[in-house]
């Protein structure tokens, strides 16, 4: 806390002011925050500059240290919402009400003490600082000073600053009633709702963008700031919000790991150590993998361009199913539209994938051993939405995948071999169908995705019909969590030798022709161009 007589700011009114003028300052600076009820001491007048906040932030309030700026704005905010509310005149009548008590006692008080030991000086009472009733003056003895009888043209510094006052207000309200996860919810979503959206994580990870060190090379790159952002953004939808709906509850916030990886984030320097939602690798795959799929540069993946996707490993068929039946991240949040004739538009335009629709793909297809990729491919191979996978619907997607087979001259295993061994695999609860509990049981956890894989990635199909039994072993002993991790971390080390390739091939070619022009140098893809990806 800093006193506001001993500011440094040059537009601080106190500045002038000796500390024994102090006293007098709850008066002054009550009528600039126009609430008496919490700022009725001189303590509760100190002010708390935003760059001494993160302390506070992270030790008493059990936030991240890059949460201080939005926690001070939400302050600040909060504080002006008090002020133009019910509760702030409700306050106001019921202090009135209470100093015209004190008041009144204090008086009778002052008379008796004349009468029975005249000259001893009448002392304001500490709710009577800051009061704008006429209020007792001191005696000849303590005059008021000089300097204090003119008003002070600007009560605090600029611009507005947290007081004690007014964070003692938020923190009964807002803080203290809460258990950690309830705090780190209702910090996050807006004052009038109950649930998160994504725009409310961007002044969070804005902040982490600014301050941590793991990504201070993205600090004159705008562009690539909003990319990391958002694809942070929606990593943390894909696995918090598990129903689709764009909007986090308190509930899914408690379930979640969200809290302790925001901690995590905070303290770890290194930020690819972070793999749950921040890491910059698992940024850096995700979009150049975006990137070499959208060859017109619009942002949109039309079905086309998900073909080619894992050198051409996707049927057509789940691609058609990809577009028409996929969950979307964020479609609940769009508004109803109507067209001329009164029918309602789509939300979403189902005949392409934004870049958020295209990581909630890419992390269900690399990584089929969790709850939200089996539901997400459960609900694109459920043709009929019935909630069952029956043999006709995966003897419709099996039969383009015998056909890819041949045409690629791999073996063929006919449709009952196949069922037969996954049903072995998975044991369900019925041999006529499956549901999506029987893919989420314990022991099915490893070998879940392997009946996707069978139905429409032929490239993995093939795989692990000529698996290595000593590189799953390898495969099950590494220090991976999941499979997601793992083929992030292959992959971008694939990128980044790839990228070191082109450099020294560019490189080379400019040896060779250092006279030519620079369109010649900017047909290497490394002329610097905002559409470069990195």
């Amino acid at each position: 806390l800093v006193d506001a007589s001993s500011s440094s700011s040059s537009s601080s009114s106190f500045s002038h002011l000796d500390p024994a003028d102090t006293a007098h300052l709850p008066a002054i600076l009550s009528t600039h925050h126009q609430s008496n009820v919490y700022h009725l001491t001189h303590d509760d007048l100190r002010y708390i500059p935003v760059e001494r906040f993160e302390k506070l932030t992270k030790e008493l309030c059990q936030f991240p240290s890059f949460f201080h700026k939005p926690l001070y704005r939400r302050i600040l905010n909060e504080w002006e919402r008090y002020l133009s509310g019910d509760e702030f005149r409700r306050d106001n009548e019921r202090y009135e009400r209470e100093m015209m008590m004190r008041r009144r006692r204090a008086t009778e008080t002052k008379t008796d003490t004349k009468e029975g030991h005249g000259g001893i000086s009448f002392r304001r009472t500490p709710w009577q600082v800051g009061t704008q009733q006429s209020q007792p003056q001191p005696q000849t003895d303590e005059p008021l000073p000089e300097r204090l009888r003119q008003p002070f043209p600007h009560p605090l510094p600029t611009p507005p600053v947290v007081t004690y006052g007014m964070f003692h207000r938020y923190w009964i309200k807002e803080l203290a009633p809460h258990d950690r996860d309830a705090r780190f919810f209702r910090l996050l979503k807006q004052p009038t709702k109950d649930h998160v959206t994504r725009d409310d994580f961007f002044p969070y990870i804005k902040e982490l963008l600014d301050d941590h060190p793991g990504l201070e090379f993205l600090s004159n790159h705008a562009e690539f700031q909003d990319k990391y952002a958002v694809t942070v953004i929606t990593r943390i939808f894909y696995s918090v919000n598990l129903c689709h709906s764009g909007r986090i509850t308190a509930r899914q916030i408690r379930k979640s790991d969200l809290l302790s990886v925001f901690h995590q984030v905070d303290e770890e320097e290194d930020i690819n150590k972070v793999t749950k939602y921040f890491s910059y690798e698992h940024f850096y795959v995700l979009y150049c993998r975006f990137w070499e799929l959208d060859n017109d540069r619009d942002y949109r993946i039309t079905r086309d361009d998900l073909l080619k996707y894992g050198d051409h490993c996707l049927s057509h068929m789940i691609v058609d199913r990809i577009f028409d039946a996929a969950p979307r991240p964020f479609e609940g949040n769009d508004k109803v539209e109507l067209d001329d004739q009164g029918n309602v538009i789509p939300k979403v335009s189902r005949e392409y994938l934004s870049y958020e629709d295209f990581i909630f793909f890419m992390l269900s297809e690399e990584d089929k051993a969790n709850e939200v990729s089996v539901r997400y491919w459960f609900q694109c191979v459920d043709v009929d939405g019935d909630d069952k996978l029956n043999n006709m619907e995966m003897r419709s997607f099996y039969a383009v995948q015998l056909h890819r087979m041949q045409c690629m001259g791999h073996e063929v295993v006919p449709f009952e071999d196949m069922l037969c061994q996954m049903m072995d695999m998975i044991k369900p609860a019925s041999t006529e169908y499956l549901v999506v509990e029987d893919f989420l049981r314990p022991h099915c956890s490893q070998v879940s995705g392997t009946l996707f894989d069978a139905l429409f990635n032929v490239n993995k199909y093939v795989h692990f019909e000529q698996r290595d039994p000593f590189s799953e072993r390898q495969k099950r002993e590494d220090d991976f969590e999941t499979d997601w991790d793992r083929f992030a971390c292959f992959d971008y080390n694939r990128l980044a030798m790839e990228e070191e390739q082109r450099e020294e091939e560019a490189l080379e070619v400019e040896w060779q022709n250092p006279d030519d022009d620079d369109d010649e140098y900017n047909s290497m893809g490394m002329s610097g161009s905002s559409e470069a990806p990195f």
